[in-house]
């Protein structure tokens, strides 16, 4: 019988500029309990944002699962309301094998690298 806690996987979400674009860095496991976190910083970014491209960096992303998909669902939504272009970067593993099972990964706009997605922004 296991008698401790077991530790919670980490998560990070961090924000920063590149120019002018924003560029939000995820890392770690995006499961339900993490999504509140990235729900709060993408809520600042919103309110940063003086750019029409938001970037979400997700190339440390190790595991995402239901929830995170519909979380990166809802920022595209927030995305299309305010008229900003939501791009993704580092999508790969898991993320990657979900969106396409999933038939989404022509829903959002991907990109292989930060990079790429400011050269195209």
């Amino acid at each position: 019988m296991f008698a401790g806690k077991e530790p919670e996987p980490s998560f990070s979400a961090t924000s920063g500029l590149h120019g002018t674009t924003l560029v939000v860095r995820v890392g770690g496991e995006l499961d339900h309990y993490h999504t509140p976190l990235l729900r709060a910083e993408l809520g600042r970014a919103w309110e940063l944002l003086q750019s029409p491209t938001l970037i979400l960096d997700l190339s440390a992303l190790t595991f995402c699962d239901s929830s995170g998909i519909g979380e990166l669902l809802q920022a595209r939504h927030q995305g299309q309301l305010t008229g900003v272009r939501l791009i993704l970067t580092g999508v790969q593993g898991n993320l990657a094998r979900r969106l396409n099972l999933a038939g989404l990964t022509q829903v959002f706009e991907v990109f292989p690298s930060v990079a790429d997605a400011l050269e195209a922004a």
